[in-house]
């Protein structure tokens, strides 16, 4: 003990530094793992004997990108034994089409691919014809002071959009437009417009405005857009199906 009063400063530092040892080990173990294995131990054996070879990659996103709603695919990659795969289809692609897109995945790989890879595959749109408006209502959404509509995305700057506009009118308008300003007080309706290869859509938001002295809070209000995108599809190694989710 007396050695201790005599050289507090030096067995702290002791204490200090064993500290230090301990929580670098404990981060090893947390990151590398206490035996030394690779971090997907033996989960990987046998990879060797059925790896997808870059030409696989390479023709899955070729045919896929054969489909008329594909508008783009990432190259496929491997995450341990997770092949991924992220598709962007046109924004009128509807849930049932887009879901066979995995057929073109499965069909590239061979049997013992299928039976050794999980897959998951990320279906999503690059843009969706959606109109936002922005400005002050009262409390029944009544705008109160000037209101501006505008595509939800800058559709300037999405390449797969061939053309686009927005207007007061319903007819197809694709003035290249990206927003409407509304100052006078009345019932308006905005539609939206795009076009991509897969073929045109519309979208619409009704607008109502009438001036008042009333504090008013400000407020975005969206249109209908497509909330079913994006989905997620995944299959286990040795299954013959996909379970689809948003959040597996």
């Amino acid at each position: 003990m007396n050695y201790i009063k005599k050289h507090k400063l030096t067995v702290f530092i002791i204490l200090v530094y064993i500290v230090m040892i301990c929580f670098a080990f404990f981060i090893y173990n947390m990151f590398i793992g206490s035996s030394g294995l690779p971090v997907y131990g033996d989960r990987l054996d046998g990879i060797e004997d059925v790896m997808i070879s870059d030409k696989q990659f390479n023709d899955i996103k070729d045919e896929l990108l054969k489909e008329d709603i594909v508008v783009n695919v990432t190259k496929p990659y491997l995450n341990g034994k997770i092949l991924k795969v992220i598709v962007y289809v046109g924004d009128k692609a509807e849930i049932d089409p887009s879901k066979k897109l995995t057929d073109k995945i499965t069909q590239v790989l061979n049997d013992e691919q299928n039976k050794y890879f999980d897959i998951e595959v990320y279906v999503t749109k690059y843009y969706s014809c959606e109109l936002v408006t922005s400005g002050k209502t009262d409390e029944d959404g009544i705008f109160t002071e000037s209101v501006t509509v505008k595509f939800n995305d800058d559709l300037s700057k999405a390449d797969n959009v061939l053309e686009y506009g927005i207007s007061k009118d319903s007819t197809v308008n694709y003035n290249k437009e990206k927003d409407v300003r509304i100052e006078e007080d009345g019932e308006y309706v905005i539609y939206g417009y795009t076009k991509d290869k897969l073929g045109e859509s519309t979208c619409s938001i009704k607008v109502v405005k009438k001036a008042s002295d009333v504090d008013a809070n400000t407020t975005d209000i969206s249109s209908l857009s497509s909330p079913n995108f994006p989905i997620i599809g995944y299959k286990k190694a040795g299954t013959s199906s996909f379970i689809w989710t948003k959040n597996r």
